[in-house]
């Protein structure tokens, strides 16, 4: 049987809270100097000065802390997504580009980068929460190409969305292979990005169905 990833109680006094932001820190600390190998339980107390026994209080293995770190990142992206419905910028272009820079920059401040992308294959059971993410992103520019006239049926945008969304994963792999975040990485994203939301609202007929579903909850 997989071992559980749910966390063995949630912390409710500030002290407690704070006693687990540092569990985090540290796991991305080791996670980003030392990679996804180096990372067990011990090295996180370490580093975060909270004991073993302390941390087993919460997280009944070292995945279920990395699911915990990894679910803080991505809700942090998504707020910049969300943050960003209406900035005032008329040129749909001209905000898509932004918007895309602007999540790129968050995911590099927050530390998302190649070693969190690693942990996926040290941690394979992430994978089981990057589909909601996914859907939610989608949303959040289904949401944007209505905002800008696209006259496309949902389920068309939602395709063309969550399409969108998985390029993300070929400039990962990119900096994956060149060990490095470069920057054409983010231009070429944004680039591809738009011209696959061209046609939907510049004129363009949209694919006729199937359409990729949606699986999750529309929240």
């Amino acid at each position: 049987m997989s071992a559980p990833l749910t966390p063995r109680k949630l912390p409710t006094q500030a002290r407690a809270k704070a006693r687990i932001q540092r569990v985090l820190d540290a796991t991305q600390a080791i996670l980003n100097r030392d990679g996804p190998a180096a990372l067990t339980t011990p090295a996180i107390a370490a580093e975060s000065g909270v004991s073993v026994g302390s941390i087993y209080q919460y997280f009944p293995n070292k995945e279920a802390i990395v699911l915990a770190l990894y679910e803080a990142r991505l809700a942090e992206i998504r707020d910049v997504a969300a943050d960003a419905r209406d900035d005032g910028e008329s040129d749909w272009r001209a905000f898509f580009r932004k918007w895309i820079l602007a999540i790129k920059a968050r995911e590099e401040a927050v530390g998302y980068g190649l070693s969190m992308s690693a942990a996926f294959e040290q941690f394979p059971r992430l994978a089981e929460v990057e589909p909601i993410h996914a859907e939610q992103m989608a949303e959040r520019v289904v949401a944007q190409l209505k905002r800008f006239g696209s006259p496309w049926p949902d389920e068309a945008l939602f395709d063309l969305a969550i399409y969108a969304y998985y390029l993300d994963a070929a400039a990962w792999r990119y900096w994956t292979l060149a060990q490095a975040r470069l920057p054409q990485g983010v231009e070429r994203l944004a680039e591809t990005v738009i011209a696959l939301l061209a046609p939907a609202l510049e004129g363009g007929a949209p694919p006729p169905p199937p359409y990729a579903p949606r699986r999750l909850s529309r929240s």
